[in-house]
């Protein structure tokens, strides 16, 4: 059972789904102190979810092989923090040696 590579990925995927549920949970909030109409916070808010579910996806791509330590609260902060941030960790990412570069 140890050598389940599906095992492996419990502890990033658990984390990237609870990161999911506060991400968006904030994004409700934040979405609802922002605009002057019902319209313009729905859109805010789509904006927001579409961000932040883009996001797990690129940062679970690029983290989940790497991912070694165990679930903890830590951990669940540092997956919400780097699903908004996202395009500076994928940019980060594209930058190291052996990635290659993207096509001018």
């Amino acid at each position: 059972m140890d050598e389940d590579p599906l095992l492996k990925l419990i502890p990033p995927l658990a984390g990237v789904v609870i990161a999911v549920v506060l991400s968006i949970m904030l994004a409700a909030t934040v979405a609802g102190q922002i605009g002057d109409d019902y319209s313009t916070r729905g859109w805010i808010y789509t904006a927001a979810v579409m961000w932040v579910v883009i996001g797990a996806v690129v940062v679970f791509m690029l983290a989940h092989r790497g991912e070694t330590h165990r679930l903890s609260f830590r951990r669940v902060l540092l997956w919400t923090v780097s699903i908004w941030l996202w395009p500076l960790i994928a940019m980060r990412a594209s930058r190291r040696p052996g990635n290659p570069s993207p096509p001018s």
